[in-house]
């Protein structure tokens, strides 16, 4: 489910810290924002909506979701999963928002460009 709006305890992510974190971290800061799912999304309007949603997690939680996550898909990989586990997950993450938080190998590395360009325009400003 998407994090709600919080008063961060650590500075602001910036999009070129974020434009290196690995996919699974952007689906996730993707996931904590209000974007909704489109067929054709725009990968810029996408790479802002992935800077507010890892600002609003902040960066301990980012990881410890990311980390969550991770370890959840890998017990799916070796179908080492139980109800317990699975129970788990779904209280933590509502997965048909998370498929829709996904993007291409193609759409990440034009995101990641955008993210860059977002860091660029923030410091000429």
């Amino acid at each position: 489910m998407p994090a709600t709006p919080t008063t961060s305890r650590t500075a602001p992510l910036s999009p070129t810290v974020l434009a290196h974190l690995p996919n699974v971290a952007l689906i996730l800061a993707l996931y904590a924002s209000d974007y909704v799912h489109t067929r054709r999304p725009d990968l810029a309007k996408v790479a802002a909506f992935i800077v507010d949603g890892a600002n609003r997690f902040g960066l301990p939680e980012l990881v410890h979701n990311t980390c969550h996550l991770v370890a959840y898909w890998q017990q799916c990989a070796d179908d080492t999963t139980t109800s317990e586990t699975w129970r788990a997950h779904r209280g933590r993450f509502d997965t048909y928002r998370l498929v829709h938080c996904t993007l291409t190998d193609r759409q990440f590395a034009t995101v990641r460009r955008h993210l860059i360009a977002l860091a660029a325009e923030a410091g000429a400003a």
